[in-house]
């Protein structure tokens, strides 16, 4: 048994495919095969159950938690060597939304290469449920989130509150309220008489990001029956196609501010959800290596700056 093995039974579980997982090593699946028939020769038990998916047993859960363990101490002492080297080298896996990555990160990355030039950044991009879980396992370093979904580790502190708010363009909004437009926007805004909006077509964002889920349970909590025209997990995306009228579309504020022009947004309406749609962005974090700490740093300044 030695350290490639670990990585090879690792992808093993996580693919929980042989084929899948010899892919993505860029192995055949006999050599991926005779390692996993070697291990569990060696231990004395099965690790996986084979069928269609592959199901881990308890024997493979308790040594998948040994050895993604080794797997970061390795990790953890080829850093400290380039430290003592002077050489700063190795990857940095910072998971976040596609939506956020770009207003939050570009920056940062920026001042961040100037430092370490010699330390690759992988931006994991995805749901914010995915990416806690992906920051307990240890496949990323670095996670933004609002880390609702949970997280056992201790390195978590907020960064901003975000709130979402409804978008809608003004002209679409007038031809489906008439002439009572402007009372029903007052009965909305003043009186919080949120299913009023029902009769709104609606732009909605994909259910495992915040703002997706933010907008369920908001329509859920009023009581609305929605019209859906369109799902997706690009919130810039539905913010143009807010613009052009498709619908109303519930977006955090700061991810509207950066993706549409002034002009675009003197096109919208704006309605506040109150404090319900509100939360904390928060940046989660491993220990191990300086460089991380110092990536959450600059992050934090920024942040700091920005807000």
């Amino acid at each position: 048994m030695n350290l490639q093995t670990m990585e090879y039974l690792i992808a093993v579980a996580e693919e929980q495919s042989i084929s899948k997982a010899a892919e993505r090593l860029h192995i055949t699946q006999q050599t991926l095969s005779a390692h996993l028939a070697s291990v569990e020769e060696e231990l004395g038990c099965r690790l996986f159950e084979r069928r269609v998916p592959l199901k881990i047993t308890y024997a493979g859960e308790e040594f998948l938690k040994y050895a993604r363990l080794i797997q970061e101490q390795v990790q953890r002492m080829r850093h400290t060597f380039d430290a003592i080297n002077g050489e700063e080298k190795g990857m940095l896996r910072i998971g976040i939304t596609s939506n956020r990555g770009r207003i939050i990160l570009f920056p940062v990355i920026l001042d961040f290469q100037k430092v370490y030039p010699g330390i690759e950044l992988k931006i994991v991009e995805d749901t914010n449920e995915n990416l806690v879980q992906k920051l307990e396992k240890g496949d990323i370093d670095i996670g933004i989130s609002d880390f609702s979904a949970g997280y056992t580790g201790t390195n978590i502190v907020p960064l901003y509150r975000e709130r979402v708010g409804f978008f809608v363009e003004k002209q679409l909004y007038d031809d489906v309220y008439g002439e009572e437009a402007g009372e029903v926007l007052r009965r909305i805004r003043e009186d919080r008489e949120y299913k009023l909006l029902e009769v709104c077509p609606f732009l909605l964002g994909h259910e495992q990001d915040i703002a997706g889920k933010y907008a369920r349970m908001f329509i859920k909590r009023s009581g609305i029956q929605p019209s859906v025209r369109m799902e997706a997990k690009n919130l810039a995306l539905l913010m143009e196609l807010c613009v052009e009228g498709l619908g109303g579309c519930f977006c955090p504020k700061m991810i509207a501010d950066h993706v549409l022009t002034v002009e675009k947004k003197e096109r919208l309406l704006e309605i506040s959800l109150g404090k319900e749609a509100e939360y904390e962005i928060c940046i989660g974090w491993r220990d191990g290596w300086g460089v991380i700490d110092s990536f959450v740093q600059m992050v934090r300044n920024h942040m700091d700056q920005a807000f």
